[in-house]
């Protein structure tokens, strides 16, 4: 990643939890019954585990946004990493 600065990775950062925010969290369960596949989506509410009845297929965009979902996490580390690494260095300067 580029070196950039704090607000770039801070911006970058609130636009990637903004978009999160929109999308459906948790990840797709497949369940065989009887022959027959469901698909389930699946996340936690506190200590509970729920899952939401999807349907007997995947609907394209939910698979879009799922995947959307999963890079975005992996950018979010990736900010995540290099924020620390400014706040290392600023620590270290400080010293």
């Amino acid at each position: 990643m580029k070196k950039r600065g704090a607000n770039y990775y801070w911006n970058a950062r609130d636009k990637i939890y903004a978009r999160l925010s929109q999308l459906p969290q948790g990840t797709i369960k497949e369940r065989r019954i009887s022959g027959h596949t469901y698909f389930y989506l699946q996340h936690r509410e506190g200590k509970k585990v729920v899952h939401t009845y999807i349907g007997k297929e995947l609907p394209d965009n939910l698979k879009k946004q799922m995947l959307e979902r999963q890079a975005l996490r992996a950018q979010l580390q990736k900010i995540q990493d290099a924020m620390l690494k400014i706040v290392a260095e600023k620590i270290k300067g400080l010293g």
